[in-house]
């Protein structure tokens, strides 16, 4: 039983990053690479940017081969990122924010769940395998008494 609970347990997590939209900022220019769960990356997303305090789009199109989108800022502060990821069960959507300093470099990104939990779900992960290994040495001690 024990066994069929942890295998559940496993084929759950890996599912529930099956599909998704993850986003990197690389330097230089600011660029976008968007990939999936498994870090390959996502061509032909759709990519919408949105100057700071700005409703009409400051540019728009689509990744490259690569997963990779880039635009100049023409200001500083806080630009909003669209991405449109288009499947055969209908669009995965992503959308964060980019802070830029005055001299046109990225401050600071939003990260994805994922990203910012990362720590949090390993640790956690952890905690659980060392519980679980001590329930089922404990368990084992009992039987053989």
């Amino acid at each position: 039983m024990l066994f069929k609970t942890l295998l559940f347990t496993f084929i759950l997590n890996i599912s529930l990053f099956a599909h998704g939209v993850f986003y990197n900022i690389v330097d230089g220019a600011v660029g976008v690479r968007v990939t999936a769960p498994n870090n390959i990356a996502i061509d032909n997303a759709k990519v919408t940017i949105y100057a700071p305090e700005s409703s009409l789009p400051f540019t728009k199109g689509k990744t490259d081969l690569n997963g990779n989108f880039a635009f100049i800022p023409d200001s500083h502060g806080k630009w909003k990122v669209d991405i449109d990821v288009p499947s055969d069960h209908g669009s995965h959507l992503k959308s964060f924010h980019i802070t830029v300093d005055e001299n046109k470099n990225v401050k600071e990104f939003e990260k994805t769940p994922y990203d910012r939990y990362l720590n949090m779900i390993s640790a956690l992960g952890f905690l659980f395998g060392i519980f679980g290994l001590i329930t089922l040495i404990k368990s084992r001690k009992k039987d053989t008494n």
